[in-house]
């Protein structure tokens, strides 16, 4: 592998969106964060830093401060040359430093490829919980349970009552902010709120690929949670993954999510 030693490290702008994308294509280690944003919504945020050998692009990391002070990392990416764990002990003080000095009180990861999480331990990073990746096949949906109110279509006008909802029934890391739930309404397939007295006490988005329907965001106000709420959303999306031809739905939940595992 090439050594690090001789790379030089600054903060990724506008400009450099098209050597980004052709970089995250084609990177050998590649961690990219669950969410609706790609890279080019993080350029003008900071942290986003780029490792360059000789003006080539060689590494990135892009962990923007988000909500309440949370820094997700969205971005780890690496050269199939070089070392991740080097670039990423030399990386990430760099971008650690950032995130403190704007406030950061709290930086997360979402592994999903087995090689980043011995870098994180060993960086002060702490495994608090686990996410689990649950499916259910189409052939047969369960009867739509009774329900206070009515299910329907989310639309746009939604957004500012869909974030109050959304911040009161997910706390601290698991929080989503407006630009994040914005894009994930944009890139729904399915996405459908259940509506009482003129409120939104829940809602649902999910995406469809050739693979199947795949359940993204699921939110019940807290006033509302154990009454049944969730169930009815969910089984009234079993229902329309059906007609629309799709024979399978997955969700990915957290390990200790009793009211999601229930469901």
């Amino acid at each position: 592998m090439v050594s690090h030693t001789h790379c030089s490290i600054r903060p990724a702008t506008p400009a450099d969106a098209h050597i980004i994308t052709q970089f995250l294509d084609g990177a050998h280690w590649m961690h990219q964060h669950l969410d609706w944003l790609d890279a080019k919504s993080f350029l003008d945020k900071i942290p986003f830093l780029l490792v360059l050998y000789q003006n080539e692009l060689v590494a990135c990391i892009a962990c923007p401060l988000g909500l309440h002070n949370i820094a997700w990392i969205r971005i780890f990416a690496v050269n199939s040359q070089y070392d991740p764990r080097q670039i990423w002990e030399r990386l990430w003080p760099h971008a650690f430093k950032e995130l403190e000095s704007h406030g950061c009180k709290t930086a997360a990861a979402l592994v999903i490829s087995p090689w980043l999480e011995p870098l994180l331990l060993t960086s002060g990073f702490d495994e608090i919980n686990a996410v689990i990746f649950l499916e259910w096949l189409t052939s047969s949906p369960p009867t739509l349970p009774p329900f206070p109110g009515k299910i329907r279509n989310l639309r746009l006008e939604d957004i500012d009552p869909l974030i109050d909802l959304d911040q009161k029934a997910f706390k601290g890391i698991w929080c989503n902010a407006r630009d994040e739930l914005l894009a994930a309404f944009k890139s729904a397939s399915i996405s459908t709120v259940l509506e009482f007295d003129g409120q939104l006490i829940g809602y649902q988005i999910s995406t469809t690929s050739a693979w199947g329907a795949h359940l993204a965001r699921l939110a019940v106000h807290p006033d509302w949670q154990g009454k049944g709420i969730g169930n009815a959303i969910v089984t009234d999306l079993m229902h329309q993954v059906g007609r629309q031809g799709y024979q399978r739905l997955t969700v990915n939940t957290q390990e200790d999510n009793l009211q999601s595992l229930s469901l």
